[in-house]
């Protein structure tokens, strides 16, 4: 987002606070840096907005209120109002604005005292992500951490006889030999506020469904031969992640990119919950025909087999892989590719979601 808002004119002074003290340190320690370098960048010029996506680990309330008072809107991006809401109970509400990239909570974050709040999907960025064929293999194409939903569907694509590209961490990185561990396990003990998490989740309904899903999924571990527990099995392979700048041109050479929205664990649920990554919008703005999980938000984004594929259920992504993999579908998944750029470069850049942002705000600028 910052290299497409310096492509369009503007000035974006970019603070990492851990990067500029040189190690890792507390909230009120970044604090410090950040209102310093904010401090001179109004001296230098002036500042339209400041704007972050902080969580309460890292960032004090009063970070937030010290940079008001110097007159400049304050914004935060919430990037998994899904999953945690909770990481930014404590700084909510010292922001002007927050934009949370998933509705499903929205209460939740009024009820942490948001003065004011919007849904902001992610986008992409269309300089970085381009068209960059010509086809060249008849497969699926995945960059990104093969575990949980992307690992079956991967699994079940392949074993099927469908032709599938990895790129990225692998089952087996993940989980190393032991790809029958169990997820409920998992999740309480990888991480150190493993237990923490799991109180929290119990206080709102997708975090209770999360749950759930975690516990589901230990017993279909337990008793169940799942197509993920044969990572390697059939026409797949697992390559390295390719570079930032390599993202468009390793996926033009695919027939189709898989998009795996599932959260955590809820894949084994009736109604699993959806959570849209940067990667639906990348891969469109990339001209990629895209097969993602059926949500009904991004079938608002993108016209159904038009701009974007969707499956509900593994079953019927073998199925819609077979079809539009045939050579009978080259022209149709040509069409696909050129509309899918077209509505991204018309509604999904970062130019877009800031214009918003300024227009929430009320702000005199045109982004």
């Amino acid at each position: 987002m910052i290299d497409e808002l310096r492509r369009g004119g503007h000035e974006v002074h970019h603070v990492n606070p851990a990067a500029a003290l040189g190690r890792y340190d507390d909230p009120a320690a970044y604090g410090e840096v950040t209102v310093k370098a904010v401090r001179e960048f109004q001296a230098a010029g002036g500042c339209d907005m400041f704007f972050a996506t902080a969580v309460d680990h890292s960032f004090l309330p009063e970070t937030a209120r010290e940079i008001s008072r110097m007159g400049i809107p304050t914004v935060n991006l919430n990037m998994d109002d899904m999953s945690h809401p909770y990481r930014v109970r404590k700084i909510t509400h010292a922001f002007d604005l927050v934009c949370t990239t998933d509705p499903t909570n929205m209460d939740v974050i009024r009820g942490y005292g948001a003065r004011d709040l919007i849904h902001l999907p992610f986008a992409a960025n269309p300089h970085v992500f381009h068209p960059a064929g010509p086809e060249t293999e008849r497969a699926f194409y995945f960059i990104g951490a093969c575990y949980g939903a992307r690992a079956r569907a991967i699994a079940m694509l392949a074993q099927a006889g469908i032709p599938v590209r990895a790129y990225g961490s692998s089952p087996m990185d993940i989980y190393g030999d032991d790809v029958k561990s169990l997820p409920a396990l998992r999740a309480l003990f990888t991480f150190r506020d493993g237990w923490q998490r799991l109180v929290r989740s119990m206080a709102f309904s997708s975090g209770r469904a999360c749950v759930r899903a975690a516990l589901l999924r230990t017993i279909e571990s337990t008793f169940r031969n799942t197509p993920e527990k044969h990572p390697a099995e059939g026409d797949v392979e697992f390559r390295p992640g390719p570079t930032f700048d390599e993202w468009s041109k390793v996926m033009g050479q695919a027939a189709l990119s898989l998009g795996s929205l599932e959260l955590a664990s809820t894949f084994v649920l009736n109604k699993p919950l959806y959570f849209i990554r940067f990667r639906e919008f990348e891969a469109a703005m990339a001209g990629c025909v895209h097969v993602a999980s059926a949500s009904e938000e991004l079938k608002q984004y993108f016209e159904e087999d038009k701009e974007m594929l969707f499956y509900d259920g593994f079953d019927e992504l073998v199925d819609k892989g077979r079809f539009y993999l045939d050579p009978k579908r080259d022209a149709e998944r040509q069409n696909i590719r050129e509309a899918a750029r077209a509505r991204s470069l018309a509604e999904h850049t970062w130019t877009h979601r800031f214009q918003s942002i300024v227009d929430q705000l009320g702000l005199p600028v045109r982004v």
